[in-house]
């Protein structure tokens, strides 16, 4: 059954995910906006959530290559809103970073040589403040993750800095939302091994968007596509065993490690978490150094800077409030308060068939703030790594998908063990018995007495013989005398 192909259990749970899937948003909400605009006070953040949504996935079959042993999809992803179970409405107000402000200035100082930048930055400044925009922006949280706003001053500052550089279409529509654009929609074209020629390959991804690999990072390592996209895994886990996942939101792949046993509605699973040297500080795990957006100035431990797999948009992703980062992220901000049991990414993962029963992958969202002078609002703050938002994304097996892996697998299983080892016992004491016997008997075989006694035995029935066929009448008598 651990192949995807028409009519299998792994197909059918593979193309649409029937356990409940559920995305819960966390806002960073800035308490003290105008004291860090005006007085470079140090940020105060409170996290507002979860705002969840229900999320349904379906995979759309776009071909099969039975010669190769894949199948090749688009997977679309749809989010419901769940009212019952957020904090509270969309319509909330909230002061969060403004990512495209910021953003625009990080790309003028990345792309102006320094004898043009005099000239620009002034400019840019006038027109940020004609458009009033300021460091921080007060939005929805409808708009800031869904539904997005627009940003008028992008279109004006697209001619204006023609003369200077281009400016890649980083916002659709001119509009900025975390997930504008992405409801209804899918990351890709994927290609992953169905498991007809080998289980080893069971769902592990071959391409994505028909590449093998990546060209965000600096070396072949890293531009590696490794693993499932996280919902099974190919079956018979080892304690030992790396989990690789290939995750579109971090371009990358990423990597678990055994952390416990533990039990999912009765069903015994490995508990999988990704460790720190994941993200490790590249000045001292030199295999995250191709990770570096500038391999010359690479960021501390427990950030990924997405810069170029984002347009250049200064974006930093992390675990939430920096869980497993540098303790200057940590410090920088007021309100950022790490829990390894809240904020880790896990997978519990069934052993025998790699599927997964239970999963939480956690994200945070950061704006890289530059000081950048000429620019009010940025030319007197610290370099920062501000967070946005952070993310949960869930799933569980509820009691019947439970209750049908113990009926289809489990059981059966137990079932079978039990068989075997009863069969095992019964033969052993069989086995033990016969043994017994013979040992008694061989035992009797070298006792004198029982000798003697067998002996005179057969005497005394080849006399009764003898006698029997002399007696008179018989026919041989004469000839045994």
């Amino acid at each position: 059954q651990l192949n995807l192909s028409n009519g299998t259990e792994a197909y059918t749970n593979w193309k649409d995910i029937p356990v409940p899937l559920y995305m819960r948003f966390y806002v960073f909400n800035v308490t003290n906006p105008y004291d860090v605009i005006l007085n470079a006070s140090k940020p105060v953040v409170r996290e507002i959530g979860p705002y969840t949504f229900r999320e349904k996935r379906s995979k759309e079959i776009l071909s099969w290559d039975t010669e190769n042993g894949t199948v090749q999809y688009r997977e679309i992803k749809t989010y419901i809103f769940d009212r019952e179970k957020s904090f509270g409405t969309q319509d909330e107000m909230v002061y969060v970073i403004n990512a495209p402000m910021v953003g625009i200035a990080t790309m003028a100082m990345q792309k102006l040589s320094g004898l043009v930048r005099p000239i620009f930055m002034p400019i840019l400044s006038s027109l940020l403040e004609s458009y009033n925009e300021q460091l921080f922006v007060n939005r929805t949280v409808r708009q800031i993750l869904f539904e997005g706003y627009e940003v008028p001053l992008l279109k004006d500052l697209t001619n204006l800095a023609k003369p200077f550089f281009d400016i890649p279409t980083i916002l659709p529509n001119n509009t900025f939302g975390v997930f504008y654009g992405k409801n209804n929609s899918d990351d890709g074209i994927y290609s992953v091994y169905t498991g007809s020629q080998g289980v080893e390959n069971f769902a592990l991804v071959e391409t994505w968007k028909n590449k093998s690999s990546l060209s965000f990072w600096h070396s072949k390592y890293c531009n590696m596509i490794n693993g499932t996209d996280g919902s099974m895994f190919p079956p018979f886990l080892d304690k030992s065993d790396t989990l690789y996942i290939f995750t579109t939101d971090l371009c990358r792949s990423l990597y678990l490690w055994f952390e416990q046993e533990t039990k999912v509605l009765g069903i015994d699973a490995y508990r999988f978490t990704g460790p720190d040297k994941l993200f490790a500080d590249p000045h001292v795990d030199l295999d995250n150094k191709c990770f570096c957006a500038d391999p010359n100035n690479c960021l501390k431990a427990g950030v990924i800077e997405l810069t170029s797999c984002q347009n250049g948009a200064p974006v930093v992703a992390s675990g939430p409030h920096f869980y497993q980062g540098a303790l200057e992220y940590q410090s920088a901000i007021d309100g950022i308060k790490p829990i390894k049991k809240k904020h880790e990414t896990f997978l519990d993962v069934e052993p025998l068939t790699g599927l997964v029963l239970n999963a939480s992958k956690r994200l945070q969202l950061n704006i890289y703030v530059r000081q950048t002078p000429g620019i009010i609002g940025l030319q007197n703050i610290h370099d920062t790594i501000f967070p946005l938002i952070w993310l949960c994304e869930s799933a569980e097996i509820d009691e019947s998908s439970a209750n049908l892996f113990k009926n289809q697998v489990q059981i059966p299983m137990n079932l079978g063990t039990s068989i075997m080892l009863a069969a095992i016992v019964l033969g052993s004491m069989w086995t033990i018995v016969a043994l017994a016997i013979t040992a008694y008997y061989c035992k009797q075989a070298r006792n004198p007495r029982f000798i003697v006694c067998q002996s005179q035995e057969r005497l005394s029935t080849a006399s009764s013989t003898l006698e029997e066929q002399e007696a008179p009448g018989s026919p041989v008598s004469g000839h045994i005398k």
